[in-house]
Protein backbone atom coordinates (compact mmCIF):
# COMPACT_ATOMS: atom_id res chain seq x y z
CA UNK A 1 0.00 0.00 0.00
CA UNK A 2 1.18 3.54 -0.69
CA UNK A 3 2.58 5.58 2.17
CA UNK A 4 0.12 8.43 2.62
CA UNK A 5 1.13 9.73 6.03
CA UNK A 6 4.85 9.85 6.55
CA UNK A 7 6.07 13.20 5.32
CA UNK A 8 9.43 14.69 6.25
CA UNK A 9 9.63 16.84 9.35
CA UNK A 10 8.82 20.44 8.37
CA UNK A 11 12.36 21.57 9.11
CA UNK A 12 13.76 18.81 6.92
CA UNK A 13 11.32 19.72 4.16
CA UNK A 14 12.31 23.39 4.27
CA UNK A 15 15.94 22.30 4.32
CA UNK A 16 15.45 20.11 1.24
CA UNK A 17 13.70 22.88 -0.68
CA UNK A 18 16.42 25.34 0.36
CA UNK A 19 19.15 22.92 -0.73
CA UNK A 20 17.55 22.31 -4.12
CA UNK A 21 17.07 26.05 -4.58
CA UNK A 22 20.70 26.73 -3.62
CA UNK A 23 22.00 24.15 -6.09
CA UNK A 24 19.70 25.54 -8.79
CA UNK A 25 20.88 29.11 -8.19
CA UNK A 26 24.49 27.90 -8.26
CA UNK A 27 23.86 26.32 -11.63
CA UNK A 28 22.00 29.34 -13.00
CA UNK A 29 24.76 31.68 -11.84
CA UNK A 30 27.50 29.72 -13.56
CA UNK A 31 25.32 29.26 -16.62
CA UNK A 32 25.14 33.04 -16.94
CA UNK A 33 28.94 33.17 -16.86
CA UNK A 34 29.44 30.24 -19.23
CA UNK A 35 31.57 30.78 -22.33
CA UNK A 36 30.17 27.68 -24.06
CA UNK A 37 28.51 28.48 -27.37
CA UNK A 38 25.26 26.83 -28.36
CA UNK A 39 25.76 23.28 -29.58
CA UNK A 40 24.33 22.17 -32.90
CA UNK A 41 21.15 20.77 -31.32
CA UNK A 42 20.61 23.82 -29.11
CA UNK A 43 21.00 26.18 -32.08
CA UNK A 44 18.47 24.12 -33.99
CA UNK A 45 16.01 24.20 -31.07
CA UNK A 46 16.46 27.98 -30.93
CA UNK A 47 15.60 28.23 -34.64
CA UNK A 48 12.48 26.15 -34.05
CA UNK A 49 11.45 28.55 -31.30
CA UNK A 50 11.36 31.40 -33.81
CA UNK A 51 8.44 29.69 -35.62
CA UNK A 52 6.22 27.93 -33.12
CA UNK A 53 4.54 24.81 -34.42
CA UNK A 54 3.12 21.48 -33.24
CA UNK A 55 6.11 19.51 -34.46
CA UNK A 56 9.54 19.66 -36.02
CA UNK A 57 11.74 17.43 -38.15
CA UNK A 58 13.33 15.35 -35.39
CA UNK A 59 11.56 16.19 -32.12
CA UNK A 60 8.17 17.12 -30.70
CA UNK A 61 7.58 20.82 -30.00
CA UNK A 62 7.89 21.36 -26.23
CA UNK A 63 11.54 22.40 -26.21
CA UNK A 64 10.88 25.09 -28.83
CA UNK A 65 7.97 26.44 -26.79
CA UNK A 66 10.10 26.60 -23.64
CA UNK A 67 12.99 28.36 -25.39
CA UNK A 68 10.55 30.86 -26.88
CA UNK A 69 9.28 31.55 -23.35
CA UNK A 70 12.73 32.06 -21.78
CA UNK A 71 14.15 34.14 -24.62
CA UNK A 72 10.97 36.24 -24.62
CA UNK A 73 11.13 36.64 -20.85
CA UNK A 74 14.73 37.88 -20.97
CA UNK A 75 14.33 39.75 -24.26
CA UNK A 76 17.47 38.04 -25.54
CA UNK A 77 18.56 35.22 -27.83
CA UNK A 78 21.79 34.65 -25.92
CA UNK A 79 23.01 31.17 -25.05
CA UNK A 80 22.07 31.87 -21.43
CA UNK A 81 18.49 32.74 -22.38
CA UNK A 82 18.20 29.60 -24.53
CA UNK A 83 19.45 27.40 -21.66
CA UNK A 84 17.83 29.13 -18.70
CA UNK A 85 14.99 26.63 -18.30
CA UNK A 86 17.40 23.69 -17.98
CA UNK A 87 18.61 24.22 -14.38
CA UNK A 88 15.19 25.53 -13.31
CA UNK A 89 13.41 22.43 -14.58
CA UNK A 90 16.03 20.12 -13.09
CA UNK A 91 15.51 21.68 -9.67
CA UNK A 92 11.73 21.48 -9.97
CA UNK A 93 11.97 17.85 -11.05
CA UNK A 94 14.04 16.98 -7.97
CA UNK A 95 11.24 18.36 -5.77
CA UNK A 96 8.66 16.37 -7.71
CA UNK A 97 10.78 13.23 -7.22
CA UNK A 98 10.79 14.01 -3.50
CA UNK A 99 6.99 14.28 -3.51
CA UNK A 100 6.47 11.15 -5.60
CA UNK A 101 8.86 9.06 -3.49
CA UNK A 102 7.30 10.27 -0.25
CA UNK A 103 3.91 9.08 -1.49
CA UNK A 104 5.36 5.63 -2.15
CA UNK A 105 8.00 5.02 0.51
CA UNK A 106 7.89 7.80 3.07
CA UNK A 107 9.52 11.14 3.72
CA UNK A 108 13.02 9.99 4.59
CA UNK A 109 13.28 8.03 1.35
CA UNK A 110 11.81 11.01 -0.49
CA UNK A 111 14.57 13.30 0.73
CA UNK A 112 17.22 10.78 -0.29
CA UNK A 113 15.61 10.23 -3.70
CA UNK A 114 15.67 13.98 -4.39
CA UNK A 115 19.38 14.02 -3.49
CA UNK A 116 20.03 11.00 -5.71
CA UNK A 117 18.21 12.58 -8.65
CA UNK A 118 19.79 16.01 -8.30
CA UNK A 119 23.34 14.64 -8.12
CA UNK A 120 23.14 12.16 -10.99
CA UNK A 121 25.82 13.13 -13.55
CA UNK A 122 23.27 13.24 -16.37
CA UNK A 123 21.17 15.75 -14.42
CA UNK A 124 24.16 17.98 -13.76
CA UNK A 125 25.02 17.99 -17.45
CA UNK A 126 21.33 18.44 -18.25
CA UNK A 127 21.35 21.67 -16.24
CA UNK A 128 24.22 23.05 -18.35
CA UNK A 129 22.72 22.48 -21.80
CA UNK A 130 19.19 22.62 -23.18
CA UNK A 131 18.00 19.20 -24.27
CA UNK A 132 14.67 17.45 -24.73
CA UNK A 133 15.42 15.12 -21.80
CA UNK A 134 15.01 17.91 -19.25
CA UNK A 135 11.37 18.92 -19.92
CA UNK A 136 10.43 15.27 -20.46
CA UNK A 137 11.74 14.34 -17.00
CA UNK A 138 9.90 17.28 -15.41
CA UNK A 139 6.54 16.32 -16.91
CA UNK A 140 7.20 12.63 -16.26
CA UNK A 141 7.78 13.31 -12.56
CA UNK A 142 4.71 15.57 -12.49
CA UNK A 143 2.62 12.79 -14.06
CA UNK A 144 3.78 10.33 -11.38
CA UNK A 145 2.72 12.70 -8.61
CA UNK A 146 -0.62 13.32 -10.34
CA UNK A 147 -1.09 9.56 -10.73
CA UNK A 148 -0.55 8.74 -7.06
CA UNK A 149 -2.66 11.67 -5.91
CA UNK A 150 -5.41 10.37 -8.20
CA UNK A 151 -5.10 6.93 -6.60
CA UNK A 152 -5.42 8.49 -3.15
CA UNK A 153 -8.47 10.57 -4.02
CA UNK A 154 -10.00 9.91 -7.45
CA UNK A 155 -11.54 12.94 -9.17
CA UNK A 156 -12.08 13.85 -12.80
CA UNK A 157 -9.97 16.98 -12.36
CA UNK A 158 -6.99 14.92 -11.17
CA UNK A 159 -7.49 12.53 -14.07
CA UNK A 160 -7.40 15.46 -16.47
CA UNK A 161 -4.22 16.73 -14.82
CA UNK A 162 -2.60 13.32 -15.17
CA UNK A 163 -3.51 13.16 -18.84
CA UNK A 164 -2.12 16.63 -19.47
CA UNK A 165 1.18 15.79 -17.76
CA UNK A 166 1.59 12.56 -19.71
CA UNK A 167 0.77 14.39 -22.93
CA UNK A 168 3.24 17.16 -22.13
CA UNK A 169 5.96 14.58 -21.45
CA UNK A 170 5.35 12.96 -24.85
CA UNK A 171 5.38 16.41 -26.47
CA UNK A 172 8.78 16.91 -24.86
CA UNK A 173 10.39 13.68 -26.06
CA UNK A 174 8.99 10.53 -27.57
CA UNK A 175 11.14 8.44 -25.19
CA UNK A 176 8.30 8.97 -22.71
CA UNK A 177 6.51 6.13 -24.49
CA UNK A 178 9.12 3.74 -23.04
CA UNK A 179 7.56 4.41 -19.63
CA UNK A 180 3.92 3.99 -20.63
CA UNK A 181 3.75 0.16 -20.72
CA UNK A 182 5.14 -0.05 -17.18
CA UNK A 183 2.76 2.67 -16.01
CA UNK A 184 -0.19 0.88 -17.54
CA UNK A 185 0.81 -2.45 -16.01
CA UNK A 186 1.27 -0.92 -12.57
CA UNK A 187 -2.04 0.94 -12.84
CA UNK A 188 -3.96 -2.30 -13.32
CA UNK A 189 -1.96 -4.86 -11.33
CA UNK A 190 -0.01 -3.30 -8.43
CA UNK A 191 -1.80 -2.74 -5.17
CA UNK A 192 -1.68 0.90 -4.19
CA UNK A 193 -1.04 2.03 -7.76
CA UNK A 194 -4.34 0.90 -9.28
CA UNK A 195 -6.44 3.61 -10.91
CA UNK A 196 -10.25 3.63 -11.02
CA UNK A 197 -11.46 2.64 -14.48
CA UNK A 198 -13.42 5.85 -15.18
CA UNK A 199 -10.51 8.13 -14.22
CA UNK A 200 -8.00 6.03 -16.17
CA UNK A 201 -10.11 6.37 -19.33
CA UNK A 202 -10.36 10.13 -18.79
CA UNK A 203 -6.59 10.43 -18.29
CA UNK A 204 -5.89 8.38 -21.42
CA UNK A 205 -8.32 10.41 -23.52
CA UNK A 206 -6.83 13.72 -22.33
CA UNK A 207 -3.27 12.52 -23.02
CA UNK A 208 -4.28 11.46 -26.54
CA UNK A 209 -6.03 14.78 -27.12
CA UNK A 210 -2.92 16.64 -25.92
CA UNK A 211 -0.63 14.91 -28.42
CA UNK A 212 -3.12 14.80 -31.31
CA UNK A 213 -1.94 18.11 -32.85
CA UNK A 214 1.57 16.66 -33.03
CA UNK A 215 0.24 13.49 -34.61
CA UNK A 216 -1.57 15.63 -37.20
CA UNK A 217 1.60 17.63 -37.83
CA UNK A 218 3.48 14.41 -38.55
CA UNK A 219 0.72 13.21 -40.86
CA UNK A 220 0.71 16.49 -42.78
CA UNK A 221 4.52 16.49 -43.07
CA UNK A 222 4.93 12.98 -44.40
CA UNK A 223 5.68 11.54 -40.94
CA UNK A 224 9.03 13.33 -40.97
CA UNK A 225 9.71 12.77 -37.25
CA UNK A 226 8.81 9.09 -37.41
CA UNK A 227 11.09 8.59 -40.41
CA UNK A 228 13.87 10.33 -38.49
CA UNK A 229 13.32 8.07 -35.47
CA UNK A 230 13.43 5.00 -37.71
CA UNK A 231 16.69 6.23 -39.22
CA UNK A 232 18.10 6.85 -35.74
CA UNK A 233 17.13 3.33 -34.65
CA UNK A 234 19.22 1.99 -37.52
CA UNK A 235 17.79 -1.52 -37.60
CA UNK A 236 19.30 -3.73 -40.28
CA UNK A 237 17.46 -7.02 -40.53
CA UNK A 238 18.17 -9.67 -37.94
CA UNK A 239 21.77 -8.76 -37.22
CA UNK A 240 22.63 -8.52 -33.53
CA UNK A 241 25.28 -6.34 -31.90
CA UNK A 242 26.14 -7.68 -28.42
CA UNK A 243 29.10 -5.29 -28.15
CA UNK A 244 26.63 -2.39 -28.40
CA UNK A 245 24.73 -3.84 -25.44
CA UNK A 246 27.92 -3.89 -23.38
CA UNK A 247 28.77 -0.33 -24.37
CA UNK A 248 25.27 0.90 -23.53
CA UNK A 249 25.10 -0.78 -20.12
CA UNK A 250 28.56 0.49 -19.19
CA UNK A 251 27.51 3.99 -20.21
CA UNK A 252 24.64 3.87 -17.71
CA UNK A 253 27.11 3.77 -14.84
CA UNK A 254 28.33 7.16 -16.04
CA UNK A 255 24.81 8.49 -16.77
CA UNK A 256 23.24 7.64 -13.40
CA UNK A 257 26.42 7.34 -11.34
CA UNK A 258 28.21 4.02 -10.75
CA UNK A 259 26.82 3.37 -7.28
CA UNK A 260 23.33 4.68 -8.01
CA UNK A 261 22.98 2.51 -11.11
CA UNK A 262 24.30 -0.60 -9.37
CA UNK A 263 22.01 -0.32 -6.33
CA UNK A 264 19.07 0.61 -8.55
CA UNK A 265 19.46 -2.69 -10.41
CA UNK A 266 19.98 -4.53 -7.13
CA UNK A 267 16.73 -3.10 -5.73
CA UNK A 268 14.88 -4.07 -8.90
CA UNK A 269 16.15 -7.63 -8.52
CA UNK A 270 15.21 -7.69 -4.84
CA UNK A 271 11.63 -6.59 -5.52
CA UNK A 272 11.23 -8.99 -8.45
CA UNK A 273 12.34 -11.84 -6.18
CA UNK A 274 9.58 -11.01 -3.72
CA UNK A 275 11.42 -8.85 -1.24
CA UNK A 276 10.57 -5.36 -0.04
CA UNK A 277 7.31 -3.44 -0.01
CA UNK A 278 4.90 -4.74 -2.69
CA UNK A 279 4.11 -1.13 -3.58
CA UNK A 280 7.68 -0.85 -4.90
CA UNK A 281 6.72 -3.10 -7.80
CA UNK A 282 5.23 0.00 -9.36
CA UNK A 283 8.58 1.78 -9.16
CA UNK A 284 10.28 -1.24 -10.72
CA UNK A 285 7.78 -1.16 -13.57
CA UNK A 286 8.68 2.49 -14.15
CA UNK A 287 12.37 1.66 -14.32
CA UNK A 288 13.21 -1.80 -15.57
CA UNK A 289 11.10 -1.85 -18.80
CA UNK A 290 12.81 1.35 -19.95
CA UNK A 291 16.24 -0.21 -19.50
CA UNK A 292 15.12 -3.45 -21.17
CA UNK A 293 13.64 -1.66 -24.20
CA UNK A 294 16.70 0.51 -24.79
CA UNK A 295 19.06 -2.44 -24.21
CA UNK A 296 17.06 -4.31 -26.86
CA UNK A 297 17.53 -1.36 -29.19
CA UNK A 298 21.28 -1.53 -28.54
CA UNK A 299 21.28 -5.23 -29.40
CA UNK A 300 19.53 -4.57 -32.71
CA UNK A 301 21.66 -1.58 -33.70
CA UNK A 302 22.93 0.96 -31.17
CA UNK A 303 21.67 3.11 -28.31
CA UNK A 304 22.92 6.45 -27.09
CA UNK A 305 23.71 6.76 -23.41
CA UNK A 306 20.83 9.14 -22.65
CA UNK A 307 18.10 7.09 -24.30
CA UNK A 308 17.17 5.39 -21.00
CA UNK A 309 17.09 8.57 -18.93
CA UNK A 310 13.31 8.18 -18.53
CA UNK A 311 14.14 5.54 -15.89
CA UNK A 312 15.58 8.23 -13.61
CA UNK A 313 12.44 9.04 -11.60
CA UNK A 314 11.63 5.48 -10.58
CA UNK A 315 15.32 4.68 -10.38
CA UNK A 316 15.94 7.49 -7.88
CA UNK A 317 13.32 5.99 -5.57
CA UNK A 318 14.82 2.51 -5.85
CA UNK A 319 18.40 3.70 -5.39
CA UNK A 320 17.46 5.77 -2.33
CA UNK A 321 15.64 2.84 -0.77
CA UNK A 322 18.57 0.49 -1.34
CA UNK A 323 21.14 2.95 0.02
CA UNK A 324 19.16 3.46 3.21
CA UNK A 325 20.40 0.02 4.25
CA UNK A 326 23.98 1.09 3.50
CA UNK A 327 24.36 4.42 5.33
CA UNK A 328 28.12 4.74 4.87
CA UNK A 329 27.94 4.04 1.15
CA UNK A 330 24.98 6.42 0.92
CA UNK A 331 26.87 9.24 2.61
CA UNK A 332 30.03 8.71 0.58
CA UNK A 333 28.15 8.50 -2.73
CA UNK A 334 25.92 11.52 -2.17
CA UNK A 335 28.90 13.60 -0.99
CA UNK A 336 31.08 12.52 -3.92
CA UNK A 337 28.44 13.03 -6.60
CA UNK A 338 27.22 16.17 -4.84
CA UNK A 339 30.74 17.60 -5.07
CA UNK A 340 30.86 16.63 -8.74
CA UNK A 341 27.48 18.27 -9.38
CA UNK A 342 28.84 21.50 -7.90
CA UNK A 343 32.22 21.28 -9.62
CA UNK A 344 31.00 20.80 -13.20
CA UNK A 345 28.89 23.98 -13.74
CA UNK A 346 31.80 26.41 -13.21
CA UNK A 347 34.03 24.69 -15.79
CA UNK A 348 32.55 26.32 -18.95
CA UNK A 349 33.08 29.70 -17.27
CA UNK A 350 36.55 29.31 -15.75
CA UNK A 351 38.12 26.47 -17.76
CA UNK A 352 36.39 26.43 -21.14
CA UNK A 353 39.62 25.32 -22.86
CA UNK A 354 40.13 22.39 -20.48
CA UNK A 355 41.72 19.47 -22.28
CA UNK A 356 41.53 15.74 -21.66
CA UNK A 357 44.72 13.68 -21.19
CA UNK A 358 44.85 12.98 -24.94
CA UNK A 359 44.79 16.71 -25.69
CA UNK A 360 41.19 16.94 -26.90
CA UNK A 361 39.13 19.85 -25.61
CA UNK A 362 36.49 18.74 -23.09
CA UNK A 363 33.99 21.30 -24.41
CA UNK A 364 34.97 20.90 -28.06
CA UNK A 365 31.33 20.68 -29.22
CA UNK A 366 30.62 24.14 -27.75
CA UNK A 367 33.64 26.04 -29.10
CA UNK A 368 34.57 27.57 -32.43
CA UNK A 369 31.03 27.63 -33.75
CA UNK A 370 30.73 31.39 -34.09
CA UNK A 371 34.15 31.62 -35.74
CA UNK A 372 33.21 29.43 -38.71
CA UNK A 373 29.75 30.95 -39.19
CA UNK A 374 30.93 34.53 -38.78
CA UNK A 375 33.68 33.98 -41.35
CA UNK A 376 31.04 33.03 -43.93
CA UNK A 377 28.74 35.91 -43.01
CA UNK A 378 31.52 38.50 -43.20
CA UNK A 379 32.73 37.15 -46.54
CA UNK A 380 29.22 37.20 -48.02
CA UNK A 381 28.74 40.80 -46.92
CA UNK A 382 32.13 41.85 -48.25
CA UNK A 383 31.31 40.39 -51.67
CA UNK A 384 27.78 41.74 -51.84
CA UNK A 385 26.12 38.32 -51.72
CA UNK A 386 22.95 38.40 -49.59
CA UNK A 387 22.43 34.60 -49.66
CA UNK A 388 24.47 31.72 -48.23
CA UNK A 389 23.79 28.07 -49.03
CA UNK A 390 25.34 25.22 -47.04
CA UNK A 391 24.98 21.44 -46.92
CA UNK A 392 25.98 20.31 -43.44
CA UNK A 393 23.56 20.49 -40.51
CA UNK A 394 26.14 21.80 -37.98
CA UNK A 395 27.18 24.59 -40.35
CA UNK A 396 23.58 25.52 -41.09
CA UNK A 397 22.72 25.56 -37.37
CA UNK A 398 25.53 27.99 -36.64
CA UNK A 399 24.81 30.15 -39.68
CA UNK A 400 21.14 30.60 -38.78
CA UNK A 401 21.98 31.47 -35.18
CA UNK A 402 24.79 33.88 -36.00
CA UNK A 403 22.71 35.53 -38.76
CA UNK A 404 19.80 36.31 -36.43
CA UNK A 405 20.55 40.05 -36.41
CA UNK A 406 21.69 40.51 -40.03
CA UNK A 407 19.90 40.50 -43.36
CA UNK A 408 21.84 37.64 -44.90
CA UNK A 409 19.53 34.82 -45.97
CA UNK A 410 20.52 31.26 -45.13
CA UNK A 411 19.34 28.19 -47.05
CA UNK A 412 20.10 24.49 -47.14
CA UNK A 413 21.19 23.05 -50.46
CA UNK A 414 18.18 21.60 -52.31
CA UNK A 415 17.76 17.97 -51.26
CA UNK A 416 17.93 15.22 -53.84
CA UNK A 417 15.18 13.00 -52.47
CA UNK A 418 13.78 13.04 -48.90
CA UNK A 419 15.14 15.79 -46.65
CA UNK A 420 17.95 14.55 -44.38
CA UNK A 421 17.49 17.18 -41.69
CA UNK A 422 15.30 20.07 -40.55
CA UNK A 423 17.10 22.64 -42.68
CA UNK A 424 16.69 20.64 -45.89
CA UNK A 425 12.98 20.19 -45.07
CA UNK A 426 12.07 23.68 -43.86
CA UNK A 427 14.73 25.97 -45.38
CA UNK A 428 15.85 24.62 -48.79
CA UNK A 429 17.03 27.02 -51.45
CA UNK A 430 13.84 27.87 -53.36
CA UNK A 431 13.60 26.44 -56.88
CA UNK A 432 14.45 28.79 -59.72
CA UNK A 433 16.54 31.01 -57.45
CA UNK A 434 17.49 33.90 -59.74
CA UNK A 435 20.58 35.46 -58.12
CA UNK A 436 24.13 34.45 -57.32
CA UNK A 437 24.76 32.91 -53.91
CA UNK A 438 27.68 31.93 -51.73
CA UNK A 439 28.04 28.19 -51.29
CA UNK A 440 29.79 27.34 -48.01
CA UNK A 441 31.13 23.77 -47.94
CA UNK A 442 34.14 21.82 -46.78
CA UNK A 443 37.30 21.69 -48.87
CA UNK A 444 36.61 18.29 -50.47
CA UNK A 445 33.19 19.36 -51.73
CA UNK A 446 34.60 22.69 -52.87
CA UNK A 447 37.13 20.96 -55.13
CA UNK A 448 34.33 18.98 -56.79
CA UNK A 449 32.30 22.13 -57.31
CA UNK A 450 35.23 24.03 -58.83
CA UNK A 451 36.01 21.10 -61.13
CA UNK A 452 32.41 20.78 -62.31
CA UNK A 453 31.38 24.43 -62.67
CA UNK A 454 33.74 26.76 -64.56
CA UNK A 455 31.70 29.73 -63.34
CA UNK A 456 32.31 29.01 -59.65
CA UNK A 457 34.82 31.26 -57.89
CA UNK A 458 36.56 30.76 -54.56
CA UNK A 459 36.14 33.70 -52.20
CA UNK A 460 38.08 32.44 -49.21
CA UNK A 461 38.61 29.59 -46.79
CA UNK A 462 38.99 29.06 -43.07
CA UNK A 463 40.63 26.25 -41.08
CA UNK A 464 39.60 26.50 -37.41
CA UNK A 465 42.29 25.89 -34.81
CA UNK A 466 39.81 25.57 -31.97
CA UNK A 467 36.58 23.78 -31.17
CA UNK A 468 34.20 21.49 -33.02
CA UNK A 469 35.70 21.81 -36.52
CA UNK A 470 39.38 21.92 -35.58
CA UNK A 471 41.57 20.87 -38.50
CA UNK A 472 38.76 20.99 -41.09
CA UNK A 473 38.82 23.48 -43.96
CA UNK A 474 35.69 25.31 -45.11
CA UNK A 475 35.56 27.11 -48.44
CA UNK A 476 33.27 29.90 -49.61
CA UNK A 477 32.38 29.77 -53.30
CA UNK A 478 30.46 32.23 -55.44
CA UNK A 479 28.13 30.36 -57.80
CA UNK A 480 25.50 31.33 -60.33
CA UNK A 481 21.74 30.81 -60.18
CA UNK A 482 21.83 27.87 -62.62
CA UNK A 483 24.33 25.90 -60.54
CA UNK A 484 21.86 23.34 -59.16
CA UNK A 485 20.47 22.38 -62.56
CA UNK A 486 23.63 22.59 -64.66
CA UNK A 487 24.89 19.15 -65.85
CA UNK A 488 28.17 18.14 -64.22
CA UNK A 489 28.46 14.71 -65.83
CA UNK A 490 26.66 12.86 -68.58
CA UNK A 491 23.08 12.50 -67.42
CA UNK A 492 23.65 14.05 -63.99
CA UNK A 493 23.46 17.25 -61.94
CA UNK A 494 25.24 18.32 -58.80
CA UNK A 495 23.16 17.45 -55.74
CA UNK A 496 23.51 16.68 -52.08
CA UNK A 497 24.80 13.27 -53.09
CA UNK A 498 27.94 14.98 -54.32
CA UNK A 499 28.40 16.81 -51.03
CA UNK A 500 29.30 15.59 -47.55
CA UNK A 501 26.37 13.68 -46.05
CA UNK A 502 24.54 16.11 -43.76
CA UNK A 503 24.08 15.07 -40.14
CA UNK A 504 20.48 14.06 -39.56
CA UNK A 505 18.60 15.92 -36.88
Amino acid sequence: MLNTAEWPDRRWMFGAVAAVLAVTLWRVGWLAASKAELGVDEAQYWLWSRTLDWGYFSKPPMIAWIIRATTGLLGSDSAFAVRLAAPALQGATALLVLWFTTLVAGGRTGLLAAAVYLTMPVMTIGSMTMSTDTPMLFFLAASLVAWLRLVQSPTILRAVLLGLMVGAAILSKYAMVFVLPGMALAAVSVRGWQMPRRESWVAGFVALAAISPNLWWNFSHGFATLHHLADSAGWSGLRLYPHEVSAFLLSQFAVFGPVFFAVMLWQCLLVLCGGGNPALRGAVLLTLPVLVVVTGQALLSHAYANWAVAAAAGGSLLAALALQRLPRLLAATVLLQGALSLALPPLPAIAIDLRLPGGQQLFKRYLGRAEVAQFALDLAQANGLPTIVATERPVLADLFYQARDVRTKIFAAPPDGPAANHYAMAHPLPPNWASEVMLFVDAAAAERVLASDPGARELGRVTPTNGWAIGRSFVALQIGPDFWTAPVAPGGTLSLQDMPVPDAG
